[in-house]
């Protein structure tokens, strides 16, 4: 029986990497991609200041005039490398819930979105910590683009607690602040775990944060 639940668990997670991996090439695979990428890079290990346009077209092995012909400046590759880990983690998402059958409730859900979001910021450490974290060092319009982020994690729990909602009217109405706050605080606690200890250790984090969106929705225990 144990051996069975193993193999089931690596199947699952190789499925995973699968979609993660599609999802990854289908914003990066290109030289506009190459050069996203090196922007990440280049910030991981030099800082947004020190990175210079050489060291991007250099580390993306392409020219100078290539580059102008995605972004106007630095400044909007950074800008688009924000907007690239948004869109991985949000098809990242929408992959992962289309994966649950049709019967899935709100747990359900919820649990597929927070855990997603978590394995995903551990298999993209530079791109998390650019929109997560670096971001408020740099640009306000990459700012902007992080918050556009975050609430569409809000508009996801508020339409998957109206559906348990019209499966259980019983259930209180909530104030339409805390959708917000929730991947507010889930965000901030990333932030600092990734500042602290790495991307790696996030998604040991998941439990805990789904435990905090029911308890925030005050959806009932599962059976």
């Amino acid at each position: 029986m144990r051996d069975r639940q193993v193999r089931a668990t690596a199947l699952q997670r190789t499925n995973f990497d699968e979609r993660h991996r599609a999802a990854r090439d289908a914003v990066l695979t290109s030289q506009r991609g190459r050069l996203l990428e090196a922007m990440v890079e280049c910030v991981e290990e030099k800082g947004y200041s020190a990175c210079t346009l050489t060291d991007i077209v250099a580390r993306a092995r392409v020219s100078r005039s290539t580059f102008y012909e995605h972004f106007s400046n630095k400044e909007h590759c950074f800008v688009e490398a924000v907007r690239s880990a948004s869109d991985i983690i949000a098809a990242r998402i929408i992959d992962e819930l289309a994966q649950l059958p049709a019967s899935a409730g709100a747990h359900e859900r919820i649990e597929s979105m927070v855990t997603t979001f978590c394995e995903t910021v551990a298999s993209e450490p530079q791109f998390s910590r650019l929109m997560l974290v670096e971001t408020f060092k740099v640009d306000q319009e990459a700012v902007g683009l992080r918050d556009l982020a975050v609430d569409r994690f809000a508009d996801l729990y508020r339409v998957f607690y109206a559906e348990a909602r019209a499966m259980d009217p019983g259930l209180p109405v909530i104030a339409d602040e805390l959708f917000a706050l929730i991947p507010d605080a889930i965000g901030e606690r990333t932030r600092r775990v990734i500042v602290a200890e790495g991307a790696h250790r996030v998604p040991e984090l998941a439990p805990l944060f789904v435990e905090f969106v029911n308890s925030v929705l005050r959806l009932p225990h599962r059976p």
